[in-house]
């Protein structure tokens, strides 16, 4: 990390420059041009990805830089690649953005249970790339669980018809699982009930625990919907060579022997025609705190900073998050294979990752009336950065429905940091400016003169020296 030009200077950490993003600026041009030995040259997706990713958080690349309007000391925040497939910082704020919008704007205070459905086979890995067939799969599972929950609510109330009765579910797309290996399945958190809908009023009315053979009746309903197309043995999926024989180094190696079945199986867990479906998570909607903490897991990135390590001999680690059955902790693996691994992680352009349905949709006629009511922030509540000479007070009052959550609110809302504030004196954080000319990015780094600068082609020096 470039040092303090001059004292009083506060340079923050680059929390961005992790073992992943070393590894993958060393190893990258190699991996690149092993593929090209072969006729190979990886997306232009894949590729923005991963150099993105090397130069996050460099503040070479450009950063920002504020002081305090009091003590005038600096603080310097770099930028950030925004990518969404590999990157643990972007997309660390992804998740931490999206559920704080689930919370605030989408999900009422009811109560959810995740249902998580995964695959056996290549379908895991087929549903990273056949966007048609992983549509189907979503919204197959989204009917039938939603169908579920309307018939358990209307026997355990004793309703004559399931007409009036509409659930809501809001669909995770994971594509990787613990030694980032490309593995695509499905996380829905679906109202535990359904809502009843009267010529006064909404109520929602609880369902039933689901049971194994609900479960099961779900699973084959999801194994109907989509059996056509997922026997197909060319699906027509359009797969960049490059991108095929990535996939293929990341699967290959003797981790992929299943582990050994438990003695007893998880509880609210059933497996049926080659899915398997878990349905024992369950959230009080009254906590939006523990609700905003579930609506994270699901929208989690697939590795934490400190997940990745480099290994003496060369080799890459990869630390799980819990054990596997098997007794496993972590992954050992060649450079290569884990670059690979990290382009099957980018998902290819167009792909949803998050889907709404049900109540949750944005043209249900019942959204507007279930959905927690706006809040509108004045000002002064609006942690964000400012140009120097903005004022406050005449500053407009934020959107009851936004699509962004500024950078210095979301960080106040998850570490409880007040960026806004100055650490020494308690001050007012201004914006001096956006620092992206590599001239200037020299000499503030390094605190020396910039080189000069190359002159145009053709130009002519007319007082030379």
């Amino acid at each position: 990390m470039p040092a303090c030009p001059r004292p009083g200077v506060y340079v923050p950490r680059q929390t961005h420059d992790c073992d992943a993003a070393v590894l993958v600026r060393r190893h990258l041009p190699g991996f690149v041009a092993r593929l090209e030995e072969v006729g190979h040259a990886l997306p232009e997706f894949v590729r923005k990805e991963l150099e993105g990713f090397a130069g996050c958080g460099d503040f070479e690349r450009g950063f920002v830089r504020t002081a305090c309007r009091t003590c005038g000391d600096e603080l310097r925040v770099p930028f950030a690649c925004k990518n969404r497939g590999c990157c643990p910082s972007c997309m660390g704020r992804r998740m931490a953005e999206g559920a704080a919008l689930l919370v605030d704007h989408v999900l009422p205070a009811v109560h959810y249970r995740q249902w998580v459905l995964s695959f056996q086979g290549p379908l895991a890995v087929r549903l990273g790339y056949d966007q048609a067939l992983l549509a189907k799969v979503a919204e197959s599972l989204a009917q039938a669980v939603m169908r579920d929950m309307r018939r358990s609510v209307k026997e355990r109330h004793s309703l004559a018809s399931v007409a009036p009765l509409h659930a809501g579910v809001f669909t995770a797309v994971q594509r990787f699982r613990s030694d980032l290996g490309l593995y695509v399945h499905l996380h829905c958190l679906v109202t535990d009930g359904a809502y009843a809908e009267g010529i006064a009023d909404v109520r929602f009315l609880p369902a039933a625990t689901p049971t194994a053979e609900r479960m099961q009746v779900v699973l084959a309903q999801v194994h109907e919907a989509i059996a056509p197309a997922a026997e197909v043995d060319d699906p027509g999926v359009d797969l960049d060579p490059a991108l095929a024989a990535c996939v293929q180094l990341a699967l290959a190696g003797p981790h992929l022997a299943p582990p050994p079945e438990p003695a007893t199986r998880p509880p609210l867990t059933v497996s049926a025609f080659g899915l398997q479906l878990h349905a024992a998570t369950t959230v009080d909607g009254r906590d939006r705190k523990q609700l905003e903490r579930i609506c994270r897991y699901m929208l989690r990135p697939p590795f934490a900073h400190d997940a990745v390590q480099a290994l003496p001999d060369g080799r890459v680690r990869v630390h799980f998050k819990a054990p596997w059955r098997s007794g496993a902790a972590h992954a050992d693996m060649s450079p290569h294979k884990f670059l690979a691994r990290l382009c099957g992680l980018v998902p290819p352009p167009g792909f949803h990752m998050t889907r709404y349905f049900g109540v949750f949709a944005n043209r249900h006629h019942l959204r507007a009336r279930i959905i927690p009511p706006a809040v509108v922030l004045v000002p002064e509540q609006q942690l964000a950065l400012r140009l120097a000479d903005d004022d406050d007070d005449d500053a407009p009052v934020s959107s009851p429905t936004p699509s962004r959550i500024g950078w210095a609110k979301l960080l106040a809302r998850v570490f409880a940091l007040d960026v806004t504030i100055c650490r020494k004196c308690g001050g007012r954080i201004r914006v001096l400016e956006v620092v992206d000319d590599p001239d200037d990015i020299v000499r503030l780094l390094h605190g020396a003169r910039a080189p000069p600068r190359l002159h145009p082609p053709a130009q002519v020096l007319l007082f030379p020296g």
